[in-house]
């Protein structure tokens, strides 16, 4: 497996089918799943060749996503070492946060007014979802769906895309602190399902609250610090 550790194509993303979407898309996708789950840490030079033989697709199409995660804030292209999985630097991290509590609470605001009984309810199976599944890198995909959920119901594509960037960035971190230690996820899955219920209370500042308290968690395990 050489630099690329776990990640293969089929754990994450069927690149059978590229009929319905680029194969850039295809390949983008299974990318950031990989990065995201940690399963390409930080620092993995990222090898066009090497990639497009796992994936089973051209150099093009890998070349194309890698430049589409480098604006994503997930790979850095440097001129020496070409594509590299991101290592965000802690002051990088706590600028994260604190973007994220700054714009979050518009989502959740905005959402806790218009999100629909569908909504809820798979956001609730995503959560028991999360609560029984003992693999890291299937919990922090399923992570990503459960906020998508969420933060969508606000109504916003600009504000989802925003706060859904910068939730990517942070999101091998939480992978990390997970597999350095899983003592957290009861308390951390418990806090999924209060989620549900705050914002299916359809009071937005009680939404507000307790998506704030979810970011604050992570945000002191990943810098060490209270927001």
């Amino acid at each position: 497996m050489g630099a690329f550790g776990n990640f293969s194509a089929s754990s994450q993303v069927s690149l059978g089918n590229v009929k319905q979407r680029t194969a850039h898309e295809t390949v983008a996708e299974a990318l950031r799943h990989a990065i995201l789950a940690g399963e390409l840490p930080g620092g993995t030079r990222l090898v066009q060749s090497e990639l497009a033989d796992r994936l089973g697709v051209s150099i093009t199409p890998v070349r194309e996503a890698i430049r589409q995660l480098a604006t994503e804030g997930l790979i850095q292209l440097d001129s020496y070492r070409g594509a590299v999985v991101l290592t965000p630097a802690e002051e990088e991290m706590r600028e994260v946060y604190d973007l994220l509590l700054t714009l979050t609470p518009m989502a959740a605001r905005r959402a806790a007014e218009q999100i629909t009984e569908a909504e809820l309810e798979q956001a609730r199976s995503l959560a028991r979802e999360m609560a029984r599944t003992e693999d890291v890198a299937g919990w922090v995909l399923l992570h990503r769906t459960f906020h998508l959920v969420l933060h969508s119901a606000a109504r916003s594509p600009r504000l989802l895309s925003i706060v859904t960037s910068l939730s990517d960035v942070a999101a091998p971190q939480i992978a990390l602190s997970l597999r350095e230690d899983a003592s957290s996820r009861p308390w951390i899955d418990a806090g999924h399902a209060h989620l549900v219920d705050s914002f299916a209370s359809g009071d937005p500042e009680r939404a507000v609250e307790a998506m704030l308290d979810h970011l604050q968690y992570h945000k002191r395990s990943a810098v060490g610090e209270s927001a």
